[in-house]
């Protein structure tokens, strides 16, 4: 019973930090180059619509982790995959589906416009805020929120949405090639609440078992 209480006080003590440590990324599986790509997180399946040429799959758009990072959200995509953009498609709206509802997702922006040539995401009204921004692959930049819209000049940063989500709608209105996104979330406080008990349990049924012996 000693071993179980010590494996339930360790994981108490773990489990919190590791629950503001890691985001789920997307894996990204297939895409049309076109309009459509498709991913998953976990048991949820992620659909992009828009305007996109692909998926990058390459590890080097993250090398500097800290503008892709935050306090709470310690991982970037790595070799996950980007959906890759151009924009300039005026009002058309792309959009990033999840199969069923998670709550407070995350994204990672990488390259967003050039020193000179601002491009704009704009959440529509969405609730969000900038966690990190900073340099990238391609040199410094700057992200910046002004209501629903971020706008970079050779930006990269994280972003976290409040609320519960199954589709997160934006528009690309200014041309710049390329720039990228994908999506994330991170793990409920609850789920490691659950483990919690769920170990309790087991050191209970160990208990009752030896007293039977």
């Amino acid at each position: 019973m000693k071993k179980y209480t010590a494996l339930i006080i360790g994981m108490a003590m773990i489990i919190p930090a590791q629950a503001m440590a890691a985001a789920n990324w997307t894996s990204w599986t297939s895409s049309d180059n076109a309009t459509i790509a498709n991913g998953t997180i976990g048991s949820i399946n992620v659909t992009y619509t828009g305007s996109t040429f692909g998926i990058d799959y390459n590890s080097y758009i993250y090398d500097v982790p800290t503008s892709f990072t935050s306090g709470a959200i310690t991982n970037t995509p790595g070799t996950n995959g980007t959906i890759l953009m151009t924009g300039g498609t005026g009002g058309a709206i792309n959009n990033f589906h999840f199969s069923a509802p998670v709550v407070n997702p995350v994204m990672d922006l990488f390259s967003v416009g050039q020193t000179g040539v601002p491009v704009r995401f704009d959440f529509l009204g969405a609730s969000f805020s900038i966690l990190s921004q900073g340099p990238g692959h391609w040199a410094g930049g700057s992200l910046t929120q002004s209501g629903s819209v971020v706008t970079g000049l050779e930006g990269n940063g994280l972003i976290q949405f409040y609320g519960t989500f199954t589709d997160i709608p934006f528009t690309t209105p200014d041309y710049e090639y390329y720039y990228g996104a994908t999506v994330g979330v991170v793990p409920e406080p609850e789920t490691y609440a659950m483990l919690l008990v769920g170990l309790g349990l087991l050191g209970i049924a160990a208990r009752r078992r030896k007293q039977n012996a």
